[in-house]
């Protein structure tokens, strides 16, 4: 393979180019030397067309000061919404945490009223207002042979 590229663009022949006109009132006398031969090679329209077409990349000094303004404007905007969105992100975390310690203290009072209702001193007091009363003598049932131990007798009010 070559490393030649496979088309290459036509150079149409040499073309005489003069330099531009001035007006006619500063005219100078025509010499000799004033008229030089300029050999440019011409490519094909095609290419000229397409070269033609291109904008050069040019702009104004405003253009580029106005540019540079709004992307710094831009960036200020964003760091002052950035800014906000974090500032109330910080308020709602403050009231979730004071929540949070509210809802603990709830739960440790929630669960010390529990313990002191199945203290043993609880349950008997309770069982006296429902009317029960303590047994004499406890009496088991051995569930694999349906035996009863122990001597059950019939508690009595007055105990």
């Amino acid at each position: 393979m070559s490393a030649m590229p496979a088309r290459t663009p036509r150079v149409a022949p040499t073309v005489r180019v003069s330099p531009p006109r001035q007006p006619v009132a500063k005219r100078p006398k025509k010499t000799q030397n004033q008229w030089k031969k300029v050999i440019v090679p011409a490519f094909s329209p095609v290419l000229e067309t397409l070269t033609d077409s291109i904008p050069t990349p040019r702009s104004s000094r405003r253009a580029f000061s106005y540019t540079i303004a709004g992307l710094i404007l831009a960036g200020l905007l964003l760091l002052g919404f950035v800014n906000t969105m974090t500032a109330s992100a910080s308020f709602e975390k403050h009231d979730l945490t004071v929540k949070l310690s509210q809802l603990t203290a709830t739960q440790q009072q929630l669960q010390a009223q529990v313990a002191l209702q199945e203290s043993p001193g609880q349950l008997i007091n309770i069982a006296r207002k429902l009317g029960m009363v303590p047994a004499a003598s406890p009496a088991f049932i051995r569930l694999s042979d349906h035996k009863i131990l122990g001597k059950p007798e019939l508690a009595t009010k007055g105990r």
